[in-house]
């Protein structure tokens, strides 16, 4: 996951919005965000080792989101 600046032209998806796009649970969104199979941007306060609360939050960009189920078009 990058942490960096949220694109303002960009058209960004939260994790509940790319699961049920991808048809598949948000742990899973999670999962391929940090494994960098699904481009991410994290902002705001990284999560603290140790800490109960969650950390920043995670925005997919919809071009990347789009190009999975163009794959999943052409698998089947």
């Amino acid at each position: 996951m990058e942490n960096q600046m949220l694109p303002a032209a960009q058209k960004l998806l939260t994790v509940a919005e790319t699961a049920v796009l991808l048809r598949v649970s948000k742990p899973t969104i999670y999962r391929w965000a940090a494994s960098g199979y699904l481009p991410s941007i994290q902002y705001g306060q990284p999560r603290v080792e140790g800490e109960a609360r969650r950390g920043g939050a995670i925005r997919i960009p919809r071009s990347a989101v789009d190009a999975l189920l163009a794959l999943e078009d052409e698998a089947a």
